[in-house]
């Protein structure tokens, strides 16, 4: 348990007076929870501090490795030390400055992981400025609004498109001084009108000593409570609000993770970077983590997420890997193509394999040379994917379904399912049992949590609590006071309750729940999770039933999506081609099983008429019959289904930048088909 203390800045002069636990301001810091033993009783830190320390500590080592051309799969390499990563923010830092960044406000990113991403933050943390990074796939209102609530002085931006939208926004921005662009082609202006440079022209300069006194000045007056990082929210309910990070409450982040898996977690371990740096899980595990044990970081190419980071991991072999939900669920779809497509006998001795693999996780008491065979096996699985140096893989930001769990566990990469939230500073709760797949495991060192106003089964709101919490949110003070207490408990708004073992189990959202006209409480995603487990060729399940009779769900059927823009493709995966084999049909289009128009990008999507063979429809309402024979109640049964018109994505607005589906947004779209169901 943490004992609390106002009195940290009379000891650590990094720590600047405060009188509030909690702040909304980029000028106000806030008072620290530090404790009296383990994790929480570390002694505060600004985040320059730390960073000078680990380049100091790690000087030799590489830090990053990037593609000099990523478009050319057979580009020459570059690698960054630590050394020269401290060199280049330090210039960075200076470019900063000289461009007009202002102490305590932000520096915004608006680009794919890259080096520059974090000589940008390090360089505005030790300038004494915030930093905040944007989703490359914003759209220029989403980039203005951030750019505006973040205080933004100076935008970083990848290339002429990015450029283009702080362009057009710029205008409306008076505080932000300057728009750096990393990469050609450039238009004209950059360079030669007042505010847009160059990143490379600016990175070539010389800074006098004048400036550099400037930096060293500001650096000494960081304090390790005041705020660091603003991560935007989701913004599924509305506009995305800032998330403020102090230097204290990241670095605690990293440091509780690195307690949590010391047992496993090396010195200079190799690591991919490819989810968007705005993320707080990839700030943490890429940028603080890999900082403190030295690590070496491969940065993947802008189409990571579209399916070519397997290319980086095959040149990075990576010791350690993070990822959503969604990362290992395209593996696993292409690990159950390639399978589909061998021998029978390759085929046979894999599923052999995979038994064996998972019995002796599970139970720990299979044939010790049964599972040296099958590793033999599961090795190039491994070795296909560039995992094969892979100790520990950690997955979370989303829900993660058993049958992803127990897939991996069977080829011997058991995933560790790690919960947590922006605004109690990354990751609080991990699992590291391989056999319990049902709970996200035990809080961190230093984490505490309570279940507010639990029901008769000791089920209720998941509360967090520990030095990670966020300040709150900035400029919401009314938002920030309904989930942040004086006393430091942070309300999740998740269901859950922790069992006997002390494990955490998540059921449901509170601003999620399914109310149906009788008043039952449905949390989405365990139904959900059910239906999909029993048709594979299902790529997106969302259950709908507020304020309804009885429930139903919205379906879309697997299909290749296109690897550069993102979209949808009317090709059928080859999970949808299995199953519509197994029913008597040959089809390979998706527009064939719905019998809809092959482009159906001009039209409504919830006014096309999808009509899909009766057999087709007989056996997913049977599939639906059997998941609902695992139904926790009556009320938690699918009554009527409706299959949409194309798959989820991005581009077309049913998931956010996380991948995670936009429930508000998708019950919107599809409100035509909605009431169609009910009718």
């Amino acid at each position: 348990m943490m004992s609390e203390s106002s009195d940290v800045s009379n000891a650590v002069s990094s720590v600047k007076p405060a009188t509030s636990y909690i702040s909304t301001l980029l000028t106000e810091p806030i008072k620290l929870r530090v404790g009296k033993q383990g994790a929480s009783a570390i002694e505060p830190q600004s985040i320059p501090q730390f960073f000078h320390e680990s380049c100091a500590r790690h000087a030799e080592k590489p830090a990053f490795v990037y593609a000099n051309d990523p478009k050319d799969p057979n580009t020459a390499w570059t690698t960054i030390s630590y050394q020269q990563y401290q060199r280049n923010v330090k210039q960075t830092a200076l470019m900063l400055l000289h461009v007009g960044l202002q102490p305590r406000t932000s520096v915004c990113v608006l680009a794919f992981n890259c080096p520059e991403w974090f000589y940008a933050e390090f360089g505005a943390l030790c300038a004494n400025g915030v930093v905040s990074g944007i989703y490359p796939s914003s759209s220029p209102e989403s980039v203005e609004h951030v750019l505006a609530t973040s205080q933004a002085t100076v935008c970083v931006v990848d290339d002429a498109a990015q450029m283009a939208k702080v362009r057009q926004v710029k205008d409306n921005l008076p505080l932000l001084r300057a728009v750096i662009q990393l990469h050609g082609p450039f238009e004209d202006f950059i360079g030669t009108e007042e505010g847009y440079y160059r990143w490379e022209d600016l990175f070539a300069l010389k800074f006098d000593s004048a400036l550099s006194d400037e930096l060293a000045r500001r650096e000494s007056t960081v304090g390790a409570n005041e705020c660091a990082v603003l991560i935007f929210t989701s913004g599924t309910t509305g506009l995305p609000k800032a998330v403020m990070l102090c230097h204290d409450s990241v670095l605690m982040n990293a440091k509780i993770i690195d307690t949590g898996i010391s047992d496993i977690r090396k010195e200079a371990e190799v690591t991919v970077s490819y989810l968007p740096l705005n993320h707080i899980a990839a700030q943490i595990f890429d940028g603080y983590m890999g900082l403190d044990n030295g690590s070496c970081i491969y940065f993947a190419d802008r189409d990571a997420m579209k399916g070519t980071l397997v290319k980086t991991f095959l040149k990075a072999r990576p010791t350690c890997l993070f990822g959503v939900p969604r990362v290992f669920e395209k593996m696993q779809e292409r690990l159950k193509q390639v399978t589909a497509n061998s021998s029978t006998f390759s085929r046979s001795a894999m599923e052999w394999a995979r038994r064996v693999t998972l019995a002796y996780h599970q139970n720990k008491t299979g044939h010790p040379l049964k599972f040296w065979l099958a590793s033999k096996i599961t090795n190039q699985v491994k070795v296909a994917l560039g995992l094969d140096r892979c100790r520990w893989r950690i997955t979370g930001g989303a829900p993660v379904s058993t049958e992803l769990k127990e897939f991996f566990t069977s080829l011997d990469m058991p995933l560790f399912e790690a919960y947590g939230l922006s605004e109690v500073g990354g990751a609080a709760v991990i699992n590291r049992d391989i056999g319990n797949l049902k709970s996200c495991g035990k809080a961190f060192d230093g984490v505490e949590i309570k279940i507010n106003e639990p029901n008769e089964d000791g089920h209720g709101e998941i509360c967090l609590r520990s030095r990670s919490t966020m300040m709150g949110y900035l400029n919401e003070v009314e938002k920030t006071a309904e989930v942040l207490k004086e006393d430091g408990w942070f309300h999740t708004g998740d269901l859950g309750y922790v069992d006997e073992d002390g494990n955490l189990l998540i059921t449901g959202r509170i601003k999620e729940l399914v109310i149906t006209a009788g008043g039952e409480n449905i949390p989405p995603v365990h139904v959900e999770n059910l239906v999909k487990a029993e048709l594979p060729c299902v790529s997106n399940a969302l259950l709908v039933g507020d304020h309804r009779k009885y429930l139903s769900i919205l379906l879309t059927l697997k299909t290749d999506m296109d690897p550069h823009t993102g979209l949808p493709l009317d090709t059928l995966h080859s999970d949808t081609i299995s199953w519509l084999q197994n029913l008597g049909f040959k089809y390979s289009l998706l527009s064939e099983v719905l019998n809809i128009p092959a482009d159906v990008s001009a039209l409504d999507d919830a006014n096309i008429l999808v009509q899909p063979d009766a057999k087709i429809v007989a056996e997913i309402d049977a599939a639906i019959k059997r998941a609902n024979t695992r139904a926790l109640s009556n009320a938690q049964k699918v009554q009527k289904f409706a299959l949409l018109p194309h798959d989820f994505s991005i581009p077309t607005g049913e998931l956010g930048p996380t991948l995670k589906s936009r429930r508000k947004v998708i019950l919107e779209k599809y409100a035509t088909v909605i009431e169609r169901i009910y009718k």
